[in-house]
């Protein structure tokens, strides 16, 4: 009930109470219930401020109090970007020297072999000029070999030619 509702329910009550017998009793108990219905609202009024100002002080004070909170909660979420951000940075360096590692050391490997490659190529090259030497002189030594062999046959050819060979008849 709002307090107007409660003052005339006071006010009724009171002249219930009081009787109607007497019109001086009744002039004096409604001045009694006017003016204790003007004390109830007086003080429902200051109840009613009393309770606004506690409700306008405790809104203040949790309004402060998110306040500092959401300030705090931003400092941290501030820190934690700074972090994350840091530990970025530093996976993105450690990425980068890595892969500048991996690229150094590919880089020798294939320096290496191509060190190898040429160096086999070099060999390769070099046994094949001495096979070559090798089989010329081989071929040179088979190719004597069979001149002096074919000579030798030829010289047995003549010789074994000239004995069998009768003497020339003489005319």
């Amino acid at each position: 009930m709002k307090l107007w509702n409660k003052v005339l329910l006071a006010s009724i009550i009171g002249l219930l109470v009081a009787g109607c017998d007497d019109s001086s009793k009744v002039d004096a108990n409604l001045e009694k219930a006017k003016d204790s219905a003007e004390q109830m609202k007086d003080a429902a009024q200051k109840k009613a401020d009393d309770l606004t100002d506690k409700a306008e002080a405790t809104a203040k004070d949790i309004k402060k109090e998110a306040s500092t909170q959401a300030d705090q909660l931003k400092d941290k979420a501030s820190a934690i970007k700074d972090d994350a951000s840091k530990q970025a940075e530093a996976i993105t360096n450690d990425a980068k020297a890595k892969a500048d590692a991996i690229k150094n050391d590919a880089t020798q490997q294939s320096q290496q072999l191509v060190e190898q490659a040429k160096s086999i190529k070099n060999d390769a090259i070099s046994g094949a000029k001495d096979l070559t030497e090798e089989a010329k002189a081989k071929t040179e030594a088979i190719k004597n070999s069979a001149e002096n062999k074919a000579e030798e046959l030829k010289n047995d050819a003549n010789a074994v030619g000239t004995e069998n060979t009768p003497p020339a008849k003489q005319q």
